[in-house]
């Protein structure tokens, strides 16, 4: 059996309301019934205010505040979105808003990068994905074990770890690393084996 809940449904906080009453005006303020009636009407009409409209109000503010900024340098806000997508640049309205507020140097760099003829980045490149993905790896695995290597790890896993260390040992500048395995690929991959302790471990027990 489905309980009433008419009590519930009926209330309007009347008590709660009556005690702000004082703030109201004329005979809202004199009279209960009619203050009671302005609060009913303005939390009504606020409520259905702040859920319909005020976040479009808000975002018409910061676009219109935006565009008379990106006017003052020749430009506008359809084209400043536009530019700023082209350059791959993520600024939120919000955020060209307190630049062209509060840092209008920075407001200033901005569109003349996107009025410069300075080409977008490059978009970003595909990762080739190592052939080794797809082999059956439980059959190399077997075979593996059957020659006495040993080794857990994925093809596909030592192809990635391999390009990392290519590319950590490209890289340009002095580095201590590259001078310690004087730049040699496998002897970097194989550092590891220095400090492996299962192996070590097993070795004992055998």
């Amino acid at each position: 059996m489905l309980r009433c809940t008419n009590v519930v449904l009926n209330y309007r906080a009347a008590l709660e309301l009556d005690r702000i009453r004082s703030m109201l005006r004329g005979r809202a303020r004199l009279e209960r019934k009619v203050g009671l009636k302005r609060l009913y009407f303005l939390m009504r009409t606020q409520t259905r205010y702040r859920v319909e409209q005020q976040s479009h109000w808000n975002r018409a503010i910061v676009r219109k505040n935006v565009d008379s900024a990106a006017r003052e340098h020749g430009s506008g806000w359809p084209q400043l979105r536009n530019e700023l997508a082209r350059q791959n640049m993520i600024l939120l309205p919000h955020t060209q808003q307190t630049l062209a507020q509060y840092e209008p140097l920075a407001f200033r760099a901005v569109m003349e990068l996107c009025a410069s003829r300075i080409p977008p980045p490059p978009p970003p490149a595909l990762v080739e994905v190592p052939e080794e993905t797809y082999v059956d790896w439980a059959t190399i695995r077997e075979k593996e074990e059957e020659e006495g290597k040993g080794n857990k790890s994925h093809p596909a896993a030592r192809v990635e770890l391999r390009r990392g260390v290519e590319r950590v040992l490209q890289q340009s500048g002095p580095s201590l690393l590259r001078d310690a395995v004087n730049g040699n690929v496998e002897k970097l991959m194989d550092a590891w084996k220095e400090f492996d302790v299962v192996a070590s471990r097993g070795g004992e027990k055998k």
